[in-house]
């Protein structure tokens, strides 16, 4: 029977061995979410922790590198015992991951009702825990380790939602997002940090996925949005999945309505004032 598992083409996968393996191709994965660096590696090092790990990298407009497998390939994996031939099949935006060989489990592996990764998981390797997740910076929680297959849908998805204009938006995300305004010149996008709201322009994922954080369109406390309709523009770095998410501020009843007006993601959704986006 089959091991397989279907992802963005843009997302990493998780390498789980106790055994040291060779690997061909060349992978490139990460050691931390304290260390962004993707790093070539031709062995893979029996009981490294799991890490965001692709085969391929491409720099997106930002001229960051990140994911993005661009063709099909087949990945093998060889150590005293083990030799495994894993394909790795590209078709439009999704990559497919398939193996015959029993001593290796293809899963989904999912958090906070969106897709973060696939975990390929070599001889044993199927006790496994929930997926670890990592506190980060300014609120942001990032999902960090491997975990069981938990593929679910969210019940709470919306393309609207009202809320008082005194609450903060938040985000949760498997990419990389880049973030422009349009339609209100007197609004740009603000972050909570240290007790202060400060300018950003993106969000850039260090972990599979990550949940959290406290956004507004002016950097005051006590007046979180700008009257009248603000456009949010959020794009992936590559222009391939984007939303565009209207907030119209009726300073009359003090309310903030959240529409998602236009998306091309897999995932773009409201729950409550958290925002969905996801590959």
């Amino acid at each position: 029977m089959n091991n397989q598992a279907t992802a963005s083409h843009k997302l990493p996968f998780a390498l789980l061995s106790m055994e040291t393996l060779s690997l061909k191709p060349n992978l490139w994965t990460r050691t931390s979410i304290t260390d962004p660096t993707w790093k070539d590696v031709s062995t893979w090092q029996g009981g490294s922790m799991d890490t965001p790990t692709t085969t391929e990298l491409k720099s997106n407009k930002d001229n960051l590198k990140t994911p993005y497998i661009s063709d099909s390939t087949n990945l093998i994996l060889k150590g005293t015992n083990t030799n495994i031939t894993l394909d790795i099949n590209k078709h439009d935006n999704k990559v497919t991951y398939t193996s015959s060989n029993p001593e290796i489990l293809v899963e989904e592996n999912w958090g906070w009702d969106i897709m973060a990764y696939v975990s390929l998981s070599v001889a044993g390797q199927k006790d496994r825990n929930k997926p670890t997740k990592s506190e980060g910076e300014h609120g942001i929680i990032y999902l960090t380790g491997a975990g069981e297959a938990c593929k679910s849908a969210s019940a709470l998805g919306t393309a609207s939602f009202e809320m008082p204009d005194n609450r903060y938006f938040t985000f949760t995300t498997n990419t990389n997002m880049y973030f422009s305004i349009e339609g209100n010149p007197t609004a740009a996008i603000y972050m909570m940090q240290n007790d202060n709201l400060v300018k950003v322009e993106n969000r850039i994922l260090t972990g599979f996925a990550s949940h959290g954080g406290r956004y507004a369109f002016t950097d005051n406390q006590n007046d979180l949005y700008p009257s009248g309709i603000t456009t949010l523009i959020i794009n992936d770095g590559f222009s391939e999945s984007t939303a565009k998410i209207q907030f119209n501020h009726n300073t009359e009843n003090k309310t903030v309505k959240i529409s998602i007006t236009a998306h091309t993601a897999e995932v773009c959704e409201l729950r409550e004032s958290e925002i969905a986006f996801a590959l």
